[in-house]
């Protein structure tokens, strides 16, 4: 006896047939997208130009039809029976692309695109001023720029920006460019006399991730020196000085600025004793025997500005002296008093008051100050200026300047009095005469047309006629919001053209912005509110920007005659782009109806005047099912059939056989037996159609013996008839073998009769009955005897005829005890069968023919 063995499945083998089950629900025969069998080692690559590269793509299927790899560099072969396969390349390029795939059946296949990010560092990277070569001026707005000449990609571009050691900004990059490109970054900076002989690096840093290279890929700058300019400025030092009448006296006008300015001492007093000395950055007054207070005036001077201070020389007098100048001191006459730090002399403050103390005035507007005092011991009062000026007056405590129609952009009005002891206290007023511009406009600096995306553009607003220049603020605007303030350190009191830039690295979200500049003059507290403005007119830019794919179904499915025309997606791009779309490297025409054999990877390119992008589309041409399917199919009986696979259906998405038998739905079994002759219907459909097919399935069996009589006595000169009837598919053809005279055969129906007329001893023996069709074969004897008192001859065959009965009802004993059981029938369509199939196993009928004899058979009449 045979047993049948039982395999436990692996655990392996279990997680692929269930990723199989589950894909096998993917009616459109592919991937769903959250499974996917192949694995990639390593998943994401990050290799240098021109290195090479090998990838790995294993799978756990260890049944499927193929595994291959497809790339830029070309389609590797089918591998089957492989649970993995290899691609490399010996140098990678800007656009290699490489994509796994494995075919699970005829319909269903799954891939896996390799992630891959080509890197190059840059061939140079320099820092430089941007418009401006010399020393920089304190306080002004400036540019660097840092060019990087042939780096890639774009996006994985991080520019570092160093002062000294120390980072001052960074530039990042949202374009996507994966081919190598020239890019500038900028860096504005307002240097101040700290800056001067300061240090600036930029570099270009790779930063790709955790899958590239650590540290990131860097290049540096050579170090950029800058001088800075600036106004001079006073150190720290005392501004008044007690000495005593007669000593000497030394004043320190300390001040730095660049370039090194020049000083100048000026005072109210007419001591001709005083000396200039220099040393370092030290200016030095030395003035010997001091008699009298006095007042000195430093002036400090370079091409950025000039700045003055007063220092004051109080000289310890008795007290009955200058009453009104310094507070009263016990002393003996003839002496000096040294006085206690508590009560050193100070400055009397003026007692001229100034309403109001300083003016904002418009040019050409008038103005009016008033000039007041509270003293009582004062010979007069008085206005001196170039416009307006009122004289000495006498007797009057407050005075006034009038201007109708101020003009002078330097006009110093000063108001002054005389008081009794001679002493003539005096008080500037400060005049700002201001002028908004005359115009003020905006546009882009050595350039015109669109503006492309990520290059760095300068806008220059220009102002016309405009005063005082360190009150101007230029202020910029990108729509109603604001983006940059330019101020001024310089003193200029009279009109100036002025032109103020702003640095923009446009967007495609900038396509279509309104940029203005306002010129705006900050006059403080005592000038107009709000601040005086002028604003210019807008300017439109226009952005050109590559094509980016913004909405694309990389996994699109299409109905049958449809064209990729009509494959929704949405790019975006100034120009607008043109789409081209590519399989296997050759452009198709995307207005072409698809035919069901199109399905594969597309690739689309995307492109305008500024560049081009591309992505891969798997697209399934989707189609109502039909049948592939003979009208007629013809087996033998218990054989497995191939009815799965001679009948299919082609169609997108796959779809089910449903079987139907005279209106009924039935099952095929896996073998059919003759009761399952006859004509089926077999229907299927999908979302696209249904389809129908009729088979008319035939069945073939081997004879099979009907009912019969095995054995016959004959009856003297009587006839005899014997019957052999057999069924079969196809029909048998049934064939008699005797060796007797007066015989003839008939033929009615499946039944063929051998007829014997007047039988005789001599008729009597072995009848064989022969059934054959093109399955196989089936014989029957029938056995004739003579009845008892014919000739001896005749007696003679009785034992025969006996002995043969008895080996047949053997037989079919044995037969018959073997039927009990289960049994395969195997057909083999070149051996005869010896036995008819499904004989009855009873002993053979006894037909006796004619009267009974002496020995006491049975007769009967046929």
């Amino acid at each position: 006896m045979e047993c049948q063995r039982t395999t436990m499945l692996s655990p392996q083998r279990m997680l692929g047939l269930l990723m199989l089950i589950l894909l096998h629900g993917a009616a459109d025969g592919a991937c769903p997208p959250d499974i996917n069998p192949l694995t990639l080692e390593p998943p994401v690559v990050v290799v240098r130009h021109g290195d090479p590269l090998e990838v790995n793509c294993s799978t756990l299927f260890n049944t499927h039809l193929g595994m291959h790899w497809v790339s830029t560099e070309g389609k590797t072969s089918l591998e089957e029976d492989r649970q993995f396969v290899t691609w490399n390349v010996a140098g990678v390029d800007w656009g290699t692309q490489a994509q796994c795939n494995i075919k699970l059946n005829g319909s269903l296949q799954c891939s896996q695109d390799l992630t891959l990010t080509v890197y190059k560092t840059p061939d140079s990277v320099s820092i430089s001023v941007l418009s401006h070569s010399g020393p920089m001026v304190e306080g002004t707005e400036y540019q660097l720029q840092c060019d990087i000449q042939n780096i890639a990609p774009l996006q994985n571009l991080v520019v570092k920006w160093y002062k000294g050691n120390e980072p001052v900004g960074n530039v990042t990059y949202s374009n996507i460019s994966k081919t190598p490109v020239d890019v500038s970054a900028t860096l504005m900076i307002s240097p101040s006399r700290d800056d001067d002989g300061a240090q600036y690096r930029c570099g270009a840093e790779l930063d790709l991730g955790p899958e590239g290279p650590q540290p990131h890929p860097t290049v540096t700058s050579e170090p950029l020196n800058i001088t800075v300019h600036y106004a001079p400025k006073f150190l720290p030092g005392n501004d008044t000085v007690v000495v005593s009448a007669g000593s000497d006296v030394s004043l320190d006008c300390s001040a730095e600025g660049n370039p090194p300015p020049e000083l100048k001492w000026t005072n109210n007093t007419a001591e001709g004793n005083a000396n200039e000395t220099t040393v370092g950055p030290l200016r030095t007054l030395s003035i010997s025997r001091v008699t009298a207070n006095a007042t000195y005036n430093c002036t400090v001077t370079n091409r950025l500005g000039s700045i003055t201070k007063q220092m004051h020389v109080l000289v310890e007098v008795p007290p009955q002296r200058h009453l009104t100048m310094f507070p009263t001191v016990p002393t003996t006459p003839g002496a000096t008093t040294t006085l206690p730090a508590a009560a050193k002399p100070k400055v009397v403050t003026s007692p001229l008051e100034l309403n109001p103390p300083r003016v904002v005035v418009r040019y050409g507007d008038s103005v009016s100050v008033n000039c007041s005092t509270s003293s009582t011991v004062h010979e007069g009062m008085g206005w001196e200026a170039t416009y307006g000026g009122t004289g000495f007056e006498q007797d009057v405590n407050i005075v006034t300047w009038t201007v109708d129609h101020l003009t002078d952009w330097t006009i110093e009005p000063k108001c002054y009095m005389t008081l009794t002891n001679s002493d003539q206290p005096i008080e500037v007023l400060p005049v700002i005469l201001y002028k908004t511009p005359d115009s003020i406009s905006i546009s882009p600096l050595s350039h015109s047309g669109p503006m492309v995306e990520g290059t760095v553009y300068q806008l220059q607003c220009d102002i016309q006629n405009i005063a005082p220049l360190q009150n101007l603020v230029v202020k910029w605007y990108k729509g109603n919001e604001p983006v940059d303030n330019v101020t001024y350190s310089n003193i200029i009191k009279t009109p100036v053209n002025v032109s103020a830039t702003l640095m923009i690295t446009p967007s495609r979200d900038d396509d279509g912005a309104q940029y203005r500049c306002g010129a705006e003059l900050d006059l403080g507290p005592e000038g107009p509110q709000p601040h005086p403005s002028v604003t210019s007119e807008p300017l439109n830019i226009t952005v050109h920007y590559k094509p980016v794919i913004e909405r694309l179904n990389l996994h699109s499915h299409v109905n049958e005659s449809s064209t990729l025309d009509m494959i929704l997606y949405t790019v975006s791009g100034n120009p607008p782009p043109n789409a081209v779309w590519y399989q296997e490297g050759r452009q198709v025409n995307a207005s072409a109806p698809l035919a069901r054999t199109d399905s594969g990877q597309y690739v689309i390119t995307i492109t305008n005047d500024i560049g081009s992008t591309n992505s891969t589309v798997h697209i399934t041409v989707e189609y109502a099912p039909k049948f592939t399917c003979p009208d007629q199919y013809i087996f033998k009986e218990n054989e497995n059939h191939n009815l799965l696979v001679t009948c299919t259906v082609d169609g997108n998405p796959s779809s089910k056989i449903t079987w139907y038998k005279a209106q009924q739905k039935v099952d095929i079994p896996q073998s059919l037996t003759r009761e399952n002759r006859g004509e089926y219907t077999l229907v299927t459909n999908n979302k696209h159609g249904q389809a129908s097919h009729t088979l008319v399935i035939d069945v073939l069996y081997a004879p099979e013996f009907l009912l019969g009589n095995d054995t016959v006595i004959l009856s003297g000169d009587s006839d005899v008839s014997l019957n052999c009837s057999a069924e079969g598919n196809p029909p048998p053809e049934i064939k008699w073998t005797f060796a007797a005279g007066n015989v003839t055969v008939s033929t009615e129906g499946r039944q063929r009769t051998v007829r014997i007329t007047r039988a005789t001893s001599t008729n009597a023996g072995i009848y064989i009955c022969t059934a054959t069709n093109r399955v196989g074969t089936a014989t029957r004897t029938t056995t004739v005897i003579p009845m008892k008192g014919y000739s001896t001859i005749m007696i003679w065959w009785i034992p025969v005829v006996i002995l043969v009965t008895f080996v047949l009802i053997v037989v079919l004993y044995c037969r018959w005890r073997k039927r009990h059981g289960h049994y395969n029938f195997i057909t083999n369509n070149n051996t005869e069968v010896n036995q008819p199939n499904n004989v009855p196993m009873m002993p053979p009928p006894t037909t006796v023919v004619g009267n009974p004899d002496p020995g006491g058979y049975p007769t009967k009449k046929v």
